[in-house]
């Protein structure tokens, strides 16, 4: 009994002593602290690497978000109309309407007809106000309405110092000092001012701040200017000539007005509502009318893609030819 109690134990040590050396062949085979790190390092490298891989691959492959093809619609036929209005004041405005030929002596007569008619009077204040509206539409989907801004105070200065360098090179009172260009570049950078408002509004009760003080402005834009279209201004003060419609009796205000005009309010109150009902109406940035085979719409879309352009184009073409025809157009 004694002997083979003392066998057992020795087996049992035995044993022990090899699991002992078994355990610490596996310790000296395992890394270092500074190994594991590195490789912990390396295979996060590597999975950040195919990560953004694969993000520029997805960016590659996404295609450009189309344009909302009515809103390029709707503003194409606004322009066009603002184009044609121009061009009946460019027919006796620039060329004084004296001409001698039957055509052109026609052209006056509609000329005359339109703008002393029913259906500009009835038709001009909301399509210029709609062009308006859709600018805020646009601008409620847009990535960098701050570039939208500085573009448009660009473009409105620029419209302001060559017209009223055309006025001092030829004496005729064409200088554009404030209309929808103006309406529209002003309300751009208003409305950024907003945005940057919106982004600290952090709070549902910050939110409803926000919402009550773009209804107070579109209230009061919309109020303000249709009483003053109505009861033009008599305020002598220049400063306000921008703001809203004034009384031709006013000294001064003759002149600002210009080649053409167009005063702030009611505009900004139709720009606001058209960023509030684009967010809306536009959340996903697609258009409501998928179906429509936007091909046969292309010259319409196209001015309206254009407006800046087409709006300075036709001027420019429109100006050049009254002027430098004239005496031709008389001869003939």
């Amino acid at each position: 009994m004694a002997k083979g109690k003392f066998s057992k134990t020795k087996c049992k040590a035995a044993n022990e002593q090899a699991v002992a050396v078994e355990q610490v062949e596996v310790g000296n085979q395992q890394p270092s602290t500074a190994q594991v790190v590195q490789e912990q390092q390396a295979y996060i490298d590597g999975y950040t690497q195919q990560q953004l891989d694969q993000m520029v691959d997805e960016l590659a492959l996404e295609p450009t978000p189309k344009r909302i093809w009515e809103v390029d619609f709707f503003r194409g036929i606004m322009i066009l109309f603002v184009v044609w209005d121009h061009f009946m004041w460019d027919v006796a405005g620039v060329a004084g309407g004296n001409y001698k030929t039957a055509f052109f002596q026609w052209l006056l007569n509609v000329r005359t007809a339109y703008l002393g008619g029913t259906l500009r009077s009835t038709v001009h204040g909301a399509f210029v106000n709609m062009f308006i509206f859709t600018s805020g539409i646009s601008c409620s989907f847009s990535h960098n309405n701050n570039k939208r801004a500085i573009k448009m105070v660009v473009v409105a200065a620029f419209l302001t110092a060559s017209t009223a360098a055309v006025s001092s090179i030829f004496h005729y009172n064409i200088t554009i000092n404030f209309n929808v260009i103006h309406v529209i570049a002003l309300s751009v950078a208003l409305y950024c001012l907003l945005q940057l408002w919106y982004k600290h509004c952090t709070k549902n009760w910050q939110k409803n701040i926000y919402g009550a003080t773009i209804a107070l402005l579109i209230a009061v834009s919309l109020i303000v200017g249709y009483v003053a279209n109505n009861s033009p201004w008599q305020n002598t003060s220049k400063i306000w000539f921008f703001l809203v419609e004034h009384h031709i009796s006013v000294p001064g205000f003759g002149q600002f007005a210009g080649g053409d005009y167009w005063p702030f309010l009611p505009g900004f109150g139709w720009f606001l509502i058209g960023s509030v009902l684009g967010k809306w109406v536009y959340r996903e940035r697609k258009t409501l009318f998928p179906s429509v085979n936007e091909k046969y719409l292309a010259p319409i879309t196209f001015c309206g893609k254009n407006s800046l352009w087409v709006y300075f184009g036709s001027q420019i073409i429109m100006f050049s030819f009254f002027y430098l025809f004239h005496g031709l157009l008389n001869w003939l």
